[in-house]
């Protein structure tokens, strides 16, 4: 197992019923994947002693049993037909593992029942931090400055800008019609927001938090030209004739025909950052050009000329963002807290040196700040909140 703390994180949730669907799917594929019983029984059995070294802890009331499960759960394999495909037997001991480990997980709920309700009440309470996640929502800004809030409109006609109708179906932002003028009109996700819009031409964008995107009513020229900030996901439209052009900030453009593709460019990352999902793109800054294929993600540093290409990118944990997921694979704990302040719009502040710990795994963005917070916990890092201030540090600067 890549990270021992996650997966403890994750069969906590597990048998205390709050996990999400995903997290849920996430620790079956695991027990599935992974039939090493004595791994996870040490990994279950750490976890309980940690929860539970008070007087009503007996390890003699649970270790029995678990031992028993595994047994039932080896002779489960040992019981497997002799006759059948290679393919079958294979799978065969990671099912069986599978059982004997959700077992081990009902005997764990079975053991913390028994424990007095006072003692339950601190293991499982709320914690202080409690932020909510962020949800679906945007301003959009007209071209006469003009502010429509859109977290809070009912489905239908918005506005109509230049003769182009601008449309709200279901959680999407669509322009209609070619109209008779350009105008510009900026979307703005703030933090703890994300959006979904539809551009003139047909071309689907999905912003992630804290990123705005300027973008005309009517695409006219030769050229399609949209102007971001923060992050978002393209799947453009084929226009052969007219190229989709993205402008970053230092006049840093990305120019593409049709295809997918994610652009990170907060003015809080180290670089910016364009991954190709599909087609091909090409990044361009004064002169300098870089030619992208699929599966390839350009990392910028903003204050030079300088192009990285990463070949065979994980497009998954790129596009987690997209697709509901907190995404916390290979990042330092500094990357996460940045991901937290614009999913649950808070500040973070830092007691000393930041502690220098690299996080795996990942978790659905659909619940509270706490359950990530005692997530990264396991990892020594401790919190404490003032206000909007999540207050970060080590076990022994935050004592």
């Amino acid at each position: 197992m890549e990270s021992t703390a996650y997966y403890k994180y994750l069969i906590n949730r597990y048998y205390n019923g709050t996990a999400t669907p995903a997290e849920t799917e996430e620790l079956m594929a695991e027990l599935r994947k992974n039939a090493d019983d004595a791994q996870w029984q040490a990994l279950i059995g750490e976890m309980f002693a940690a929860e539970a070294p008070d007087p009503a802890y007996d390890p003699a009331l649970y270790e029995p049993a678990i031992q028993s499960i595994l047994d039932a759960g080896r002779e489960l394999r040992h019981d497997a037909p002799a006759s059948g495909s290679s393919r079958l037997r294979s799978i065969w001991p990671r099912v069986a593992a599978a059982a004997a480990v959700l077992l081990l997980l009902g005997a764990g709920a079975w053991y913390l029942a028994q424990r007095p309700a006072e003692k339950r009440v601190a293991t499982i309470a709320k914690a202080d931090y409690d932020v909510k996640p962020g949800k679906q929502g945007a301003i959009l800004t007209l071209d006469d400055g003009t502010e429509v809030v859109l977290d809070s409109l009912q489905n239908g006609v918005v506005t109509n800008q230049q003769g182009a109708t601008v449309i709200l179906q279901n959680g999407q932002l669509a322009y209609q019609g070619t109209g008779n003028g350009v105008s510009y009109n900026t979307m703005a996700t703030p933090k703890g927001r994300k959006f979904r819009l539809q551009l003139p031409d047909g071309t689907l964008v999905w912003m992630n938090a804290a990123s705005k995107l300027r973008f005309p009513t009517a695409f006219t020229g030769t050229d399609r030209t949209v102007e971001l900030s923060g992050e978002a996901y393209f799947e453009v439209a084929q226009q052969p004739n007219r190229p989709f052009r993205i402008r970053l900030a230092d006049d840093t453009y990305i120019a593409v025909l049709g295809t997918s593709f994610n652009v990170n460019a907060y003015a809080d990352e180290a670089n910016i950052s364009t991954t190709l999902l599909q087609g091909a793109v090409r990044v361009q800054r004064n002169n300098i050009g870089q030619l992208l294929k699929p599966g390839q993600q350009m990392q910028l540093d903003p204050r030079g000329n300088n192009f990285t290409i990463v070949n065979n990118v994980d497009t998954a944990s790129v596009m987690a963002w997209k697709n509901g997921i907190l995404n916390f694979q290979d990042k330092k704990l500094t990357a996460v807290m940045r991901l937290l302040e614009r999913w649950y719009d808070i500040e973070v502040v830092y007691q000393g040196t930041p502690p220098d710990v690299t996080f795996y795994g990942e978790i659905g963005c659909d619940v509270n700040l706490s359950s990530v917070l005692n997530f990264l916990q396991e990892s020594g890092i401790y919190f404490s909140m003032e206000n909007n201030k999540l207050i970060v540090g080590a076990k022994k600067e935050m004592k």
